[in-house]
């Protein structure tokens, strides 16, 4: 049949297909060659295209009375550590999500970097010593970030269900590097950006 769409024969373009996300490769490609600034490793890409996958089967079904992002959602499902995940599966399949069917569709980060090397024929630019650290520092920024939401949500969590008895809280997150031959402590993103520990150059 003319202009019948062919399927792909990989896994990360054939399940875009399938839940209508047809500019995801595209972006796929952009984020990791950091075509709008930093570039994105495999991990994050792989967790950006299952978040878009669960986003969309949960918008394809009656799932409108869920509370929260598509990125709490999709933790609650598939980190171990929060201890709500079979609820959150009940609640998505009496809603006529097939959260077996969706999961399978997941990536893994191995699945990315074979789709963008082998089917987008990428080669990704060599990073200046200066975009290293940027990147560094976004990363441990981003993870001190997730930290600080998985403890917060986790401690909600257990209030909600009158395990925990709290009232008003807050999660302080701070990460020190000590340098053992001075004794100066620093925040591990100063610590990054100022290329280390100033004892170094003192000597």
């Amino acid at each position: 049949m003319t202009g019948e769409r062919t399927t792909p024969s990989n896994k990360v373009d054939r399940v875009a297909q399938a839940y209508g996300l047809d500019d995801l490769g595209a972006e796929l490609e952009a984020r990791w060659l950091g075509v709008d600034g930093e570039q994105s490793s495999t991990r994050d890409l792989a967790t950006l295209f299952n978040k878009r996958v669960l986003e969309a089967a949960v918008d394809r079904s009656d799932a409108f009375t869920f509370t929260g992002t598509v990125d709490q959602l999709y933790r609650r499902l598939t980190d171990d550590d929060t201890g709500d995940a079979a609820l959150v599966r009940s609640r998505l399949e009496q809603h006529g999500v097939d959260v077996d069917a969706v999961t399978d569709d997941f990536v893994s980060h191995q699945t990315i970097h074979r789709y963008l090397k082998n089917h987008r024929e990428l080669e990704r630019p060599e990073q200046t010593p200066e975009d290293r650290k940027a990147s560094a520092v976004d990363t441990v920024q981003r993870l001190r970030g997730r930290t600080t939401a998985v403890a917060e949500q986790t401690i909600e969590s257990l209030a909600n269900n009158d395990i925990l008895d709290v009232g008003q809280f807050s999660i302080l997150n701070d990460i020190q590097v000590l340098c053992e031959n001075c004794g100066r402590s620093y925040d591990v993103t100063t610590f990054i950006e100022r290329d280390g520990c100033q004892c170094a150059t003192e000597n």
